[in-house]
Order: structure tokens, then sequence, then C-alpha cells
């Protein structure tokens, strides 16, 4: 939700929070603060600005104004991810087709670990593909909304034989997963097993603790 706080109301608004609540103010500060027995804005807006340079530096005139709630800081609209991608450019063109599928494996599971982890699903699937000449195209489709590895990949993959038509050496490969929307995969009676969903979470919980990277399909790690 959103709180308007009137410029009159702004000062008691502020007064009984907790000095902590002031984004610059870390746990060192906050320690510091303490023990001049500042705890709340009240008693840090009371201060002389001066006396507060001398205790904290340079921060202690930034610090005094957000106390009176002056921010100058400006505002940024919020927007929400409309895409999630990721590209490779070879250090050499190729024309290994296993080898870059292997490739488009480890994006997709990059991306799909992503996608789960800050609840998105996804619509639409696009593979890019660029030439050796630097000739570039791409290719997409429509898909019902998913965030699950298998069934992206078997997309990303289909994707990457309609885009490359051309026996030409490959300079860059990259995948897009857009028209996201919030949510969590459901399962699919037909396609999904109890297993698969577990194993996605375990693999997941893995790479939360010891790193994307720390986990992942066979082919995906050819590169």
């Amino acid at each position: 939700g959103r709180l308007e706080v009137k410029q009159t109301d702004i000062q008691p608004f502020l007064n009984p929070l907790s000095v902590k609540k002031i984004p610059m103010v870390g746990d060192v500060t906050f320690q510091l603060l303490s023990r001049l027995g500042i705890r709340t804005i009240q008693t840090l807006s009371e201060m002389p600005v001066d006396v507060l340079q001398q205790l904290i530096g340079k921060n202690g005139n930034e610090l005094w104004k957000k106390a009176h709630g002056i921010d100058e800081t400006p505002v940024v609209p919020y927007s929400e991810r409309k895409s999630i991608s990721t590209e490779d450019t070879f250090a050499q063109d190729s024309i290994d087709i296993q080898g870059i599928q292997s490739i488009l494996s480890g994006m997709v599971e990059k991306l799909c670990y992503q996608l789960r982890a800050e609840k998105w699903l996804v619509s639409v699937v696009v593979v890019k593909l660029r030439y050796s000449n630097f000739d570039t195209e791409n290719k997409q489709c429509r898909i019902p909304y998913t965030s699950a590895d298998h069934t992206l990949l078997r997309y990303v993959l289909e994707l990457f034989k309609k885009v490359y038509t051309r026996r030409m050496r490959i300079r860059l490969v990259g995948v897009k997963f857009t028209g996201l929307v919030h949510g969590c995969h459901q399962m699919d009676l037909f396609e999904d097993t109890e297993e698969l969903i577990s194993l996605y979470q375990t693999m997941d919980k893995i790479k939360n603790r010891f790193g994307t990277s720390s986990v992942g399909r066979a082919s995906g790690l050819l590169k």
C-alpha cells in the first residue's frame, strides 16, 4: 500500500521513529548515535548540524536533512520487469551445433532459476542468432505460462532449429523470455512429475546456498 504524509505532518510523523529507519544509517552509525543517547529521529533532528558533522563527518549534513524530512534524491518511478534475457558472443565463430545447443541449455537453466527466484512466469520465448557475417535473426513463439526448465528448453531448441537456416558459422546466440507475469509454476499433469518438481526445488535450494553455477544439467555445463 501507499501512505501519503502531508507537508505539515512530516516532522510529527518522523519524530517517534528509530534513527535506523533512515536509509543511510547502518549498524556502525546506529551504535555511535546510540552511545550518544540518540535513538529517535526527534532527538537527531534537535542536534545542531555542525555537531553532527563533527561526529559523523561529511554525511552529518545529509543525516540532519533526512531527520527533518528533506531528501533531494530524484524520485524514480517503479516499473515492472518486462523481460529477462542473456546472450553469448563466441571467442571464435562456431558451427558446432551440439555445443551451441548445450550453451542454450545452460542459458535456459540460469534464466529459469532467476524466474523462479523472482516468482515470474513467461509466455513468450525468443531466440537470437548472429552469423559470422553479422547478419542477425530472431524467432519467437507464444507459449502457456511457465517457468519450468524442461518446457522452456524444448521451445528454445525448436526455435533455434527454425532460426538457423544457413550453413554458416555462428558468432552469437541469445535467449529472451518476455510476456512476464507474477506467479509460481503450476504442475502440468501431462508433462510434470512430482519427482521433477522436487528436483527443481532441490536444485534451486543448492543454488541459493552455493551459487548459480554450483549445480546444473550435464548438457548445460558443456561450453
